[in-house]
């Protein structure tokens, strides 16, 4: 079990993914202080408006790291984050400024697969959803288009899921079912590659 800070979003980065944030509220910028004095890392959960959840935020969500900081023209904090490994949350207490402290259990990441031929379609997609939207597709230094893993976890960041469901794919065993969900879902015609960021 393991203490770390925690930053609930509405959207998500999952373990290889990339994420540029804004940080503006004081007990954020504490916490990105406080990661880069210690060299350490935060918590990037889902916002949960379900009244089960601990303290509003999703059961599961992932460790990142900062990568690259800066101030933006607005004067607000700019952060790019890289996604480490993803964790349970356990339970969920907050400083008195708002900061939110999880208790997590660590969660192992998907291994490596290649798409099958039936799937490649989906590293397409995503290849033009990157095109369509730079400021996410120009974070990454290397795209993994044939690898399912990491082909899964870069449509998740981006589709609009609801909490429940984000938690059911997120920790599977393996990538398997999620692909399954992504494959159905093109067919059907329900993803029309929309993206939350």
């Amino acid at each position: 079990m393991s203490r770390i800070m925690l930053f609930p979003l509405r959207s998500v980065v999952l373990p290889e993914g990339k994420m540029r944030l804004r940080i503006f509220e004081p007990r954020y910028k504490r916490m990105v202080s406080e990661c880069l004095k210690s060299e350490t890392g935060f918590g990037v959960c889902l916002i949960s408006g379900e009244s089960g959840a601990p303290k509003n935020v999703s059961s599961v969500g992932t460790f990142v790291s900062i990568v690259d900081f800066e101030t933006l023209d607005d004067g607000m904090l700019g952060v790019t984050v890289s996604g480490i490994k993803k964790f349970n949350v356990l339970d969920v207490d907050a400083d008195n400024d708002g900061l939110r402290f999880a208790n997590v259990d660590w969660l192992e990441g998907w291994s490596t697969a290649e798409l099958s031929d039936e799937n490649q379609f989906l590293g397409e997609r995503l290849q033009d959803v990157y095109k369509k939207f730079p400021q996410i597709g120009d974070l990454y230094l290397h795209k993994f288009f044939d690898d399912a893993s990491w082909v899964c976890q870069r449509w998740l960041e981006v589709l609009p899921l609801d909490c429940h469901h984000f938690e059911h794919l997120v920790t599977q065993s393996d990538c398997t079912v999620a692909i399954d969900f992504l494959a159905e879902a093109f067919k059907s015609g329900d993803i029309r590659e929309e993206t939350r960021h």
